[in-house]
């Protein structure tokens, strides 16, 4: 159940409420720009907090491969966590002012 897209429930109770509209083409567009939003939203943060980080602790050695996956990794799923949210986001914002 966690695993559903927030942006398929809003559509499909829109769908219910109004029928089919063209205007619920918005409704992914707004869960795209969301998802991408979010997700950048996301980097820069984790960026951020490495940055941060990284002035107190000093970066890592060099060649610490470890370091760079670690970090990689961390930052994609923040990236994609955040861009869920964000599509959630970005269809419910669609939903309500746009349809």
């Amino acid at each position: 159940m966690v695993l559903i897209s927030p942006t398929l429930l809003l559509l499909w109770g829109a769908f219910a409420r109004f029928g089919f509209t063209w205007s619920l083409l918005l409704i992914p567009v707004g869960a795209i720009v969301g998802f991408v939003l979010m997700a950048i939203a996301g980097a820069y943060f984790y960026g951020l907090i490495i940055w941060l980080d990284d002035r107190q602790t000093g970066p890592p050695p060099a060649g610490a491969i470890g370091a760079a996956t670690g970090r990689a990794i961390m930052t994609f799923i923040l990236m994609g966590l955040l861009g869920w949210i964000g599509s959630g986001l970005g269809a419910w914002l669609a939903t309500n002012y746009w349809v």
